[in-house]
């Protein structure tokens, strides 16, 4: 797999690129704040996004983006977020389940999956007409 060189949006370094858009180092960064911000949202259940910036020294916008991952919940964070598509309050992720739900539906109908009732067909196979002649059916 070739990596394509970019920069890092956070420090500014190039990197070379394997699929998520930061450097190594930042990387562990914010995996180190994500188990920190975890961590505290274990320990103090019911803490806001607010109390939780205040008690790790994490961005609240770096906790924001760990809710709109999908990474972390917790009862504090309810209504902290939008759906990105009705705009209703969600605890996490970019969605509320009634919107998943339409999404996928809308899915399957423009790309049905292959069901156990439709036959496929084998390929078809060539058989020797002759000297060295071959014919497909």
């Amino acid at each position: 797999m070739n990596a394509s060189l970019r920069n890092c949006p956070e420090c500014g370094r190039v990197f070379g690129y394997m699929g998520r858009n930061l450097c190594p180092d930042c990387l562990d960064k914010e995996e180190k704040d994500f188990k920190e911000v975890r961590k505290y949202v274990r320990d103090h259940p019911g803490a806001g996004v607010f109390e939780v910036a205040e008690g790790t020294g994490i961005e609240e916008e770096t906790i924001m983006q760990f809710l709109r991952d999908g990474r972390l919940q917790s009862r504090g964070f309810q209504g902290t977020l939008e759906c990105e598509r009705c705009g209703n309050k969600i605890s996490g992720g970019r969605y509320c389940e009634f919107c998943k739900g339409q999404m996928d539906a809308s899915i399957r109908q423009v790309s049905p999956s292959r069901t156990k009732t439709q036959e496929v067909k084998p390929a078809p196979t060539v058989q020797k007409q002759g000297h060295k002649m071959y014919t497909k059916d």
